[in-house]
């Protein structure tokens, strides 16, 4: 029996090996530029749903770590603002001391205390990428009015506050009579001071005055099922002590005053000051601890990062030696195919005749 094999049937089984060796190639090259399985689903196969388990964890603590990232940048802006806060005010209350033994100098100190409530205003309105931080959780909306703001501000409030108690306004001669405490009639410094006029617009009225905050912060979940503190309020009790001090001083400190009213004046907003740091110094440690903790918990998502990257790689990675030598195989075959496939195509019957 006689085998023949035609130039049609040799051709075309060459063309099909020709693009299984070009397949091969494609394969070899896209592992050896990957690192990685070409076709994961053929190389794994029941694994395949492992790999994908894992990369969809590793997206997921991904995500998380970089909105627990943004929750630190917020939280060491908050420590920042408070920490001039309390710096600030603190310097402030020294100054005050400094300058309670000599007279007519609380005029001095008043010019001061109008630069110190715009720091406080400043720092408690501080954002980050327009969120600001100290508004609870109404964060798109800067929380603390300007100190000197119309119609109705703070400083309006606290001189109608002056003007209600004791009948006149703040500029009327009849001030520099007013006695620092003691009055039979109640009409001194001490018992305006504590009345429920002046003390509500640093405390009650806080919020119709001075701050758009909300009490309630915003929180933020850090991992699963773990929540903290994701912002502060304008509304703690210390900026409300601290505003007080800085307004007695800024308002009644500029007029005309008896020697003891001033001293008054300024033992009361002393004590404001000191009242306000200390609360102040206790936020910004609280505030403190709570990065502490999102940091840790970083470190623990990145830990977790690591091992599921070793695992994805253990199960995606190729032996690179390995992918090397199919290349170099592939290439080889693929050009001696094309070769052969040359000369196929160069027999021509009428040679041999």
């Amino acid at each position: 029996m006689v085998y023949t094999v035609s130039t049609l049937s040799s051709s075309i089984r060459l063309s099909d090996y020709l693009t299984e060796q070009r397949a091969r190639l494609d394969k070899a090259v896209i592992e050896n530029a990957s690192k990685k399985h070409a076709d994961m689903g053929l190389a794994l196969g029941a694994q395949t749903g492992a790999t994908t388990s894992f990369r969809s964890e590793y997206s997921q603590l991904e995500s998380q770590l970089d909105t627990n990232r943004q929750l630190v940048t917020r939280l060491d802006v908050m420590n920042t603002a408070l920490d001039n806060i309390h710096e600030s005010n603190a310097d402030f209350r020294s100054d005050l001391i400094a300058l309670k033994s000599n007279s007519n100098n609380l005029k001095t100190a008043s010019n001061l205390a109008y630069t110190e409530l715009d720091k406080l205003t400043n720092a408690l309105n501080t954002n980050v990428s327009g969120v600001y931080v100290f508004g609870g959780i109404n964060t798109g909306t800067a929380p603390v009015n300007d100190f000197k703001s119309l119609p109705g501000g703070p400083e309006v409030q606290v001189e109608q506050a002056f003007q209600t108690f004791f009948g006149h306004s703040i500029d009327d001669p009849a001030t520099e009579a007013i006695p620092a405490k003691g009055d039979p009639a109640g009409n001194d410094w001490e018992t305006f001071l504590d009345s429920a006029g002046f003390k509500d617009i640093f405390g009650a009225d806080w919020t119709t005055h001075w701050s758009s905050a909300t009490d309630e912060k915003m929180t933020s979940t850090i991992e699963n099922g773990v929540t903290t503190t994701g912002s502060g309020s304008a509304n703690e009790k210390a900026f409300g002590e601290l505003a007080e001090g800085l307004s007695i001083v800024a308002v009644f400190g500029k007029l005309n005053l008896n020697t003891e009213a001033e001293k008054f004046i300024t033992d009361r907003a002393v004590n404001s000051l000191n009242s306000g740091v200390d609360k102040t110094i206790v936020i910004e440690a609280q505030n403190g601890a709570i990065k502490t903790n999102v940091e840790r918990t970083n470190s623990d998502i990145i830990a977790k990062k690591d091992v599921l990257n070793m695992r994805i790689n253990d199960l995606e990675n190729i032996d690179e030696n390995r992918a090397a030598v199919e290349l170099s195989l592939a290439q080889t075959q693929l050009e001696a195919t094309y070769a052969i496939t040359a000369k196929i195509k160069d027999l021509n019957i009428m040679k041999y005749l």
